[in-house]
């Protein structure tokens, strides 16, 4: 039996599968945005595509294969922002130039990703009733 926090043996090739098939969509996004210009990050577009594909009949399975390596993605987020976080703080004296744009876009961000969880919640709601 595996100890507890760490994968059991059988586990690895399953993680490294899944992880490999969310860098290949990061990597397919980066090849769209390459030969289409788009002004979109290519790991956000393969994202969305990965997206995209999860709303269809292979979600079952794609599930299950991205789980893993996705749980542990998400496991160590906070690590992962600490180099944004010390190129922001790097940058600040050039941020602070343009300190009234960018609030006014956080809170533009937040507003709307505010109000379209609320919606979704409504009509979710609306439907179990």
């Amino acid at each position: 039996m595996a100890m507890q926090g760490r994968p059991a043996l059988g586990q690895v090739p399953r993680w490294l599968f899944g992880f490999g098939v969310i860098v290949a969509f990061a990597a397919l996004g980066t090849l769209v945005q390459a030969l289409t210009g788009l002004p979109i990050p290519g790991a956000t577009l393969g994202m969305i595509a990965l997206l995209l594909l999860l709303a269809t009949p292979l979600r079952g399975w794609l599930t299950r294969v991205v789980a893993p390596a996705a749980d542990s993605l998400i496991a160590v987020l906070p690590l992962l922002l600490v180099p944004l976080s010390v190129g922001v703080i790097g940058s600040f004296g050039e941020l602070a130039e343009q300190a009234l744009a960018i609030v006014a876009a956080l809170v533009a961000g937040w507003l709307a990703t505010f109000l379209t969880a609320a919606l979704i919640a409504d009509r979710l709601m609306r439907r179990r009733s």
